[in-house]
């Protein structure tokens, strides 16, 4: 059985002759009726009823018609659903993305994307460093939204992948006010220093690291006292709100506070630590969307 056989027997049933249908087909004459003849070969009875005035279904022809008709459209749904995940996959682009980036940068670069280049859908998982680099080298993710810095792997920093620079940022000490613009919480400075209550990122945060290779340049350590740790920077910043500890929070969490008196910064700009944000991607990832949108942010 071809399915070519069942389509020429559905286009014989609307045509009065095996010409026409030969025709509708595009195939010869000989060509049309040799593949008519392997169908009834199938079926293993005549299908169809030949005169001198042209050709008709006979009852078999007519039964089967019904059940060839209803085979192709079953075919064509089918082929139809088969193509579609095929089809969401090439068009959906899929971020691995540190939390806080997924709504302070990210939002601002699909916005300027959609813009640019034809539609697309996009899946964004928000995740710590480690496993947002295991998706991009496993393939389930296609770029990696992330903050850069010195002190973190360099796993994906080879010629196996590619990246961008897409902003900048950087981790400000902070705390809420005792009074005026005077820090409830001051950064140690000296061993005189008293110690402070501390709000620190989980260790598999890329914030974390970044803050902790620089930390100890900055104050002793032993004048931090950590009272709480999240793996989520915006629970850090509702803890330094309320006035719990000191913290350091990126800049663009923490601008509209410092601008309106809600937090003051804990220590001149010189505690200020500079991170580059980067979207990284596989040089081989073959989807035309995700070159469309390198093409597009370079």
């Amino acid at each position: 059985m071809q399915i070519k056989w069942l389509e020429d027997f559905a286009a014989l049933a609307k045509s009065p002759s095996l010409i026409q249908a030969a025709e509708m087909r595009n195939v010869t004459h000989p060509a049309f009726g040799r593949r008519i003849r392997a169908l009834e070969d199938w079926a293993g009875v005549p299908l169809l009823e030949r005169k001198s005035s042209g050709v008709s279904l006979n009852p078999a022809g007519r039964a089967f018609l019904v059940s060839a008709l209803e085979i192709l459209d079953i075919l064509r749904e089918t082929h139809k659903t088969l193509q579609q995940p095929g089809y969401e996959r090439m068009h959906k682009v899929r971020f691995a993305s540190g939390r806080t980036l997924s709504h302070s940068v990210l939002p601002r670069l699909l916005s300027r994307l959609r813009d640019a280049i034809p539609p697309f859908q996009s899946q964004v998982t928000t995740t710590s460093l480690q496993y947002g680099i295991e998706m991009l080298t496993d393939g389930e993710a296609d770029f990696l939204l992330c903050h850069a810095h010195e002190s973190l792997p360099d796993k994906i920093d080879s010629r196996d992948y590619m990246h961008l620079g897409v902003g900048r940022d950087k981790l400000v000490a902070v705390s809420a006010p005792l009074s005026g613009t005077h820090p409830r919480y001051q950064v140690p400075r000296t061993p005189n220093d008293a110690a402070v209550p501390f709000l620190d990122f989980a260790p598999a945060m890329s914030l974390g690291r970044i803050l902790r290779s620089r930390l100890y340049t900055i104050c002793p350590g032993e004048k931090l006292n950590v009272v709480y740790e999240s793996d989520l920077a915006e629970a850090i910043h509702a803890m330094a709100r309320e006035g719990v500890g000191l913290a350091w929070l990126p800049l663009s969490l923490v601008r509209s506070d410092l601008e309106h008196g809600i937090m003051v910064r804990a220590d001149s700009t010189a505690s200020d630590i500079d991170m580059d944000i980067r979207l990284y991607r596989s040089r081989q990832n073959p989807k035309p969307v995700v070159r469309s949108i390198w093409a597009s942010l370079q």
